[in-house]
């Protein structure tokens, strides 16, 4: 018996070094096939990305990321990322986004620990994720080539020439400029990046149980790797509760298999959609406002319009974003776009139309790649990625901005993937007609890439600078308020004080009830010693909105240089009881309180700045001068 069990011992040996073999041949000849051969292309595609993007590793802080960046005591401190609920009695804003988006708010807040708010370091971030997003692109077509449905496939000799210009396509557009050189958009790419990532990952594992050349066990790290980053984008952005719908197309698009097996394969993807409802959700309700949320979710969504009116008008939005995908001219930061309220609306109509034919297309490219060209199919995924990654954002989700560039950023990737392979697929239609044909196509590519490198640098230039960026919104959306009353915010921080009151009084012509731009007002005139008329107008902007943390600070402040200290102290008080995590607040509190002697109060008060914002310089040395005044 003892011999038998030997020889079983050897056969198994055997067939186990015949496995890692295979396997080995399996992973020689994909890296022969492709990672080596696509070195070149990868470079190529870096370069092209860092050529376009030189511009802008200096480009200041846009539009809101002082607040949810500068002013964000969050990303400031990483203890709120260990321990979020200390960030509970915050701005309930910070903490809703801590939880829906802590992957995105950890980079930035690794971000601060590195560099503080230095831009270069976010946007060397930046770039990375979108150059590796235009890889992952590559890659993703180039494996999408090895799937059982085009692994014969007429064009999978250009399979390297179709993600190479799709990924240059990708990297050089226009159009993405706003999800990186914006860098509180960070969250589109990032996204984006967790979300291909799960994709090119679930399609090696599929392929691995495809050939059956290697180990499932040693299929295993790539299943694991798609889940954790499917996980990821759960926690980055909302938009990724689309990806388990594109896995399932993709996996019914390209992979063949007993029907009941593949959906089981699929359940986990579907399991995690669930992260972003209960996130949202979260932990600290009652049963019925869970079992209410879950019927409605959109009770989350906060927007001035039905959804009716969201839907009708997002069917121009989208059509407005394929006109920019094609022509990307006359992008602006801050659209002043129309709200259309019915759809039987000339414009409306013809733009659901338009989306219903292209939908329709999809549907008849996918019937045709059964029984005659299986490369229509990498159009119809492509057309179909496109509208399914849009659902989120827009649809009848009632989005107070209805339209930004960023939100096309993940879409872009099936837009890329339809023209290109739309354009090899007519090319091998084409070429036994007219030689030569492919070298002019390529020639093409490469003068539409140099072209869309050149408007995205040119593009980059107005990021360089604040008053730039919001001189173009103005004149591109001269009806539109906020467009002034950025253009004067940054107008009055570089002293040009009568400009930034003319920008803000347009904006209050246009828009009354903002609070925002009378605090501006009255920080200006304070700054011109007019301190009657400042007070004026933080009381006026009171009035519009009594819990508006900022002015009930900023008055503070005023009173505090006046020395009208009680005052202070009422308003510092106002402002910790709307956002007890304003490290600001506590500081200044604590400099009144030891204007007035109360210096165990005031040392109280620069103590919980520094918990709240360990690097708070002004607190640090508040707090030194009054040890050293108590000895």
């Amino acid at each position: 018996m003892g011999k038998v069990s030997k020889g079983k011992k050897r056969d198994s040996l055997k067939r186990k070094n015949k496995d890692d073999k295979q396997e080995a041949s399996v992973l020689t000849e994909w890296y022969r096939n492709h990672f080596k051969k696509s070195l070149i292309y990868c470079l190529l595609i870096i370069a092209i990305g860092i050529l376009a993007y030189s511009n802008t590793f200096n480009s200041p802080f846009q539009w809101d990321e002082n607040d949810f960046l500068v002013q964000n005591p969050i990303v400031k401190n990483l203890k709120y990322f260990w321990e979020p609920s200390k960030a509970k009695t915050g701005d309930p804003v910070f903490y809703f986004f801590l939880r829906t988006r802590y992957m995105a708010y950890l980079t930035f807040a690794i971000n601060y620990k590195l560099h503080g708010f230095n831009v270069l370091g976010y946007h060397i971030f930046n770039l990375t994720i979108h150059l590796l997003n235009a890889l992952l692109v590559y890659f993703l077509i180039l494996l999408t080539f090895e799937t059982p449905f085009l692994n014969g496939s007429s064009l999978k000799k250009s399979s390297n020439l179709i993600a190479l210009f799709s990924a240059l396509i990708f990297v050089s557009h226009p159009l993405q400029t706003e999800a990186v050189t914006y860098i509180y958009q960070r969250l589109a790419s990032l996204v984006t990046f967790f979300y291909l990532f799960s994709i090119v990952f679930y399609i090696r594992w599929r392929l691995c149980l495809y050939n059956q050349k290697i180990s499932y066990l040693k299929s295993t790290p790539y299943f694991i790797l798609s889940l954790i980053s499917t996980f990821f984008a759960m926690k980055t952005k909302e938009n990724a509760l689309t990806l388990p719908v594109i896995i399932s197309i993709y996996e019914f698009f390209f992979f063949s298999g007993r029907i009941k097996i593949r959906i089981l394969r699929l359940i986990p993807w579907f399991l995690l959609m669930t992260i972003i409802p209960l996130t949202m959700i979260g932990t600290d309700r009652s049963i019925g406002e869970v079992f209410r949320l879950i019927r409605d979710p959109f009770l989350y969504v906060q927007a001035e319009f039905s959804r009716e009116t969201q839907l009708i008008t997002q069917l121009r939005v989208v059509l407005t974003y394929v006109r920019l995908l094609f022509l990307p001219i006359h992008q602006n930061l801050d659209y002043d776009y129309p709200l259309y309220h019915s759809f039987f609306i000339p414009q409306v109509f013809l733009s659901f139309l338009f989306h219903l034919s292209v939908l329709g297309l999809a549907l008849y490219l996918f019937y045709r790649s059964r029984s005659a060209t299986p490369d229509l199919r990498l159009i119809a995924f492509g057309i179909l990625w496109f509208y399914v990654t849009l659902a989120i954002e827009s649809s009848i989700i009632s989005i107070v901005i209805v339209i930004f560039e960023y939100r096309v950023y993940l879409p872009s990737v099936g837009w890329v993937m339809a023209i290109t392979a739309s354009v090899w697929i007519a090319l091998e239609k084409l070429k036994s007609r007219f030689p030569g044909l492919e070298k002019k196509a390529v020639l093409c590519f490469v003068l539409i890439v140099i072209l869309f490198s050149i408007l995205t640098y040119t593009r980059n230039e107005v990021w360089k600078d604040e008053i730039k960026m919001w001189q173009d919104v103005v004149t591109k959306s001269p009806n539109k308020s906020r467009g002034h009353f950025k253009l004067g915010l940054f107008l009055g921080k570089r002293g040009r004080f009568d400009e930034a009151i003319r920008e803000f009084q347009t904006a209050l012509k246009l828009e009354p009830n903002q609070a925002r731009v009378h605090n501006n007002l009255a920080l200006i005139y304070a700054a011109q010693g007019k301190l009657d008329d400042a007070i004026k107008e933080y009381q006026i902007a009171l009035t519009i909105d009594p819990k508006d943390v900022v002015v009930h600070y900023n008055l503070g402040v005023l009173f505090a240089g006046i020395q009208r200290l009680e005052d202070a102290v009422r308003e510092f008080h106002i402002a910790l009881k709307l956002n007890p995590l304003d490290a600001n607040a506590h500081n200044s509190l604590g400099v009144v309180f030891a204007r007035q002697g109360r210096l165990d109060e005031a040392i109280k008060e620069f103590e919980t700045a520094l918990e709240i914002e360990p690097d708070h310089i002004n607190a640090r040395n508040n707090l030194a001068k009054i040890h050293k005044t108590k000895g």
